[in-house]
């Protein structure tokens, strides 16, 4: 867990050092590039980034990177001769809890967007926000206020301030030139390589350790606004219950807590597989707490959805007064689920 004031939990610590030498237990390193656009040496990271995908990709080995159409991570499969090639949100049909936002990109369309180029762009054409308005009314959705556009590559992001957005499908090619330029100007290009994997039980003993340990709230990983933990419950519930909450925020940490405590019923469950004995009873018995936990944070992701409407539709007090039910049922079963996982980290 980890937030801050406003319930907004982005950019764990955790990513760039814990997590990526977790991942060696299970058999794989994960190598690349890390960088923001205001860093005095973006440009040659940008150029390491592509010599190093091109390497990987004429090795073999996966890659991924942020961004390269819309804020989130795409795997990279190829390149041209100044393009990275990729697929995921946007390119490809894939099922998830957003495909029903993304359409197919009409040739009309496609003629009267493309003359603004890439990056972020303010619809002002009745004609083309006409037949936008129509395409999304298509599957319910409603495009209302100042309509833009944000397209890095062939994905086209259509936002409204008043209602909903939509994706238009794109092809899935962008310029290495443009890579880490859009939205927060993240450049974050990866490979990852095989490597020895570590026995079932040190993987689940040097998991729970770390989860322990941030959950402390330690200075190294933990600094203000951000709390995590029990403390960082604290906090989202203090956001929840304040008295202008931040829509986007509260919706967003909901979402990505509660996709969180879904795997980790997953991984508990599969570790009591593999490691039986004594330990297997106390990872099933945390598993069924991480259930509960989910159960409390998807009801509240249910109830505020990301990437839903415009936050005045969701402002209603007792609309805040469930989800504040939600979130504090889900910080009693977390801390009795820390508790457990002290338990089986003592006996591993």
């Amino acid at each position: 867990m980890y937030t801050d004031e406003e319930g907004f939990g982005a950019g764990g610590p955790w990513y760039q050092g814990p997590m990526m030498n977790l991942c060696n237990n299970l058999g794989f390193t994960v190598n690349g590039v890390y960088g923001f656009q205001k860093d005095e040496d973006f440009l040659e990271k940008q150029q390491m980034a592509w010599e190093n995908t091109k390497n990987a990709i004429d090795r073999g080995y996966p890659c991924y990177g942020y961004n390269l159409a819309l804020p989130e991570y795409y795997v990279v499969n190829g390149y041209g001769q100044e393009d990275y090639l990729f697929s995921g949100f946007g390119v490809d049909n894939l099922p998830g809890r957003n495909e029903q936002r993304i359409f197919p990109l009409t040739p009309e369309l496609e003629d009267r967007l493309s003359v603004h180029g890439d990056g972020y762009v303010q619809l002002e054409d009745i004609e083309t926000n006409d037949l936008l308005i129509q395409l999304a009314s298509t599957r319910n959705f409603h495009l209302k206020g100042d309509i833009r556009m944000v397209t890095n590559g062939g994905v086209r992001e259509i936002m409204s301030t008043a209602g909903d957005h939509i994706i238009l499908q794109g092809e899935g090619r962008t310029p290495r030139n443009q890579l880490g330029t859009y939205h927060i100007g993240l450049l974050e290009l990866y490979w990852v390589e095989r490597g020895r994997s570590s026995s079932p039980r040190d993987v689940v003993k040097e998991s729970l350790e770390f989860a322990l340990e941030f959950a402390d709230g330690p200075k190294k990983w933990v600094n203000s606004p951000y709390s995590s933990g029990l403390a960082g419950y604290d906090l989202w519930i203090k956001a929840v219950e304040g008295e202008n909450p931040s829509i986007f925020a509260l919706s967003y940490n909901s979402q990505c807590w509660a996709e969180c405590r879904k795997y980790a019923v997953a991984y508990l469950q599969e570790a009591a597989v593999r490691i039986g004995g004594t330990a297997a009873v106390l990872l099933s018995e945390a598993a069924q707490i991480y259930q509960e936990i989910y159960a409390n944070l998807q009801a509240f992701a249910d109830l505020l959805p990301f990437e839903g409407k415009c936050a005045d539709h969701y402002k209603q007090p007792e609309r805040f007064a469930q989800l504040a039910i939600y979130i504090k049922q889900a910080k009693r079963a977390e801390e009795s689920a820390l508790n457990q996982l002290r338990r089986i980290v003592a006996i591993l």
